[in-house]
């Protein structure tokens, strides 16, 4: 019996209705550590360019699902920059 394989899928997993609370347990993290502000890249730990699931940290903070981008969050502000294809 032959089995269906899928290569590839076009199911975006990203919320960007998670964003606030995500972005203020961060900013309550941030607090606790004394910092200032923190820096969430579209790279993986690895700086790979083609990030696993398990490592999407731009998408699962801002729900930006393109392939280059960078986030900022500070304790009363936070951005999110990506590159022209996105404007």
């Amino acid at each position: 019996m032959l089995q269906e394989t899928k290569f590839q899928s076009f199911t975006v997993a990203a919320d960007p209705r998670q964003g606030p609370p995500r972005l203020a347990a961060l900013r309550a993290r941030l607090r606790a550590q004394g910092l200032d502000g923190f820096i969430i890249p579209r790279a993986d730990e690895f700086q790979g360019e083609y990030v696993p699931a398990r490592s999407e940290r731009l998408s699962w903070l801002t729900g930006f699902t393109g392939s280059a981008g960078a986030c900022v969050a500070m304790l009363d502000r936070a951005a999110v920059f990506v590159d022209g294809r996105y404007t």
